[in-house]
């Protein structure tokens, strides 16, 4: 029987919004660590990943499960189905695509929105380099050829660049590692914006919201999001911090404005 080892899977949320967090990561998969990169200074994408390389690349960790505060698990052990099948079927990369899928999501439709993705952590960090990565941000008209889109249901756009991670994806797809593209549901009843994310065989695995920075910042976004906190069962649930990894990486919003600033001083 093949078996993974959960001391060596993570789940790694970029956290916006610390009160979501809270409440969500109670019904994240149980037994693995939970690791929380600190976004609420700016850094989050492209930033974010490479941060996550940087900090757990001398950890124990084979696999990462990336999943943002606004993701809702309806049975987190499917996780663990998923990795095994990934295991088994030679894929290192899996999540829903940013095209295609989703009606408000109207991008590449080649690359992961990384609201939720599982990744072989083990195998991407073997040659992971920044440098290189950040060179994809770029059409790359190879990874496109003799793709048959047509089984999307929602616009996508192949030379979309819209998010500063997609390079992390195609660096990763023209270096050989498999990607398996999950399906999902959108729209989900009533809700045109969030999407339900489905396993090899169909089963739900996560209802995903959107809108976490919104959330206690706008109302008509946090009575929607308060809506799938009771319906979780989750309005009187918290967890201890303390028993999260917490990483933050100081002064980042500084020496990102000062970047900006010396670029366009010599810009001038």
């Amino acid at each position: 029987m093949h078996t993974i080892d959960k001391s060596k899977i993570a789940i790694l949320t970029t956290v916006a919004n610390f009160e979501l967090y809270k409440r969500t990561a109670t019904i994240f998969p149980e037994e693995i660590d939970k690791i929380v990169i600190d976004g609420t200074n700016g850094m989050y994408g492209l930033e974010s990943i490479n941060y996550m390389f940087k900090k757990l690349n001398s950890k124990k960790y084979e696999w990462i499960i990336m999943a943002d505060e606004d993701i809702f698990f309806y049975d987190s052990n499917l996780v663990f189905d998923l990795i095994t099948y990934m295991d088994k079927n030679d894929y290192q990369i899996s999540g829903v695509r940013d095209g295609g899928l989703i009606k408000h999501r109207i991008n590449n439709p080649e690359v992961i929105n990384t609201f939720f993705s599982v990744i072989n952590f083990k195998k991407l960090s073997e040659i992971y380099d920044f440098k290189l990565v950040k060179e994809h941000q770029i059409f790359i008209p190879e990874i496109f050829e003799n793709k048959d889109y047509s089984f999307l249901k929602y616009d996508y756009d192949i030379k979309s660049l819209d998010e500063p991670y997609y390079c992390f994806y195609f660096w990763a797809i023209l270096k050989g590692f498999k990607i398996l593209y999950l399906d999902t549901i959108n729209p989900v009843n009533n809700d045109k914006t969030g999407n339900i994310v489905l396993d090899v065989n169909g089963n739900k695995i996560a209802f995903h919201s959107w809108y976490a920075r919104a959330y206690k910042v706008h109302e008509k976004q946090t009575k929607r999001i308060d809506h799938y906190i009771k319906e979780f069962k989750i309005e009187e649930a918290s967890i201890n911090l303390k028993d999260v990894q917490i990483f933050k990486r100081r002064f980042f919003n500084f020496k990102k404005r000062l970047k900006k600033s010396i670029k366009k001083y010599i810009g001038k």
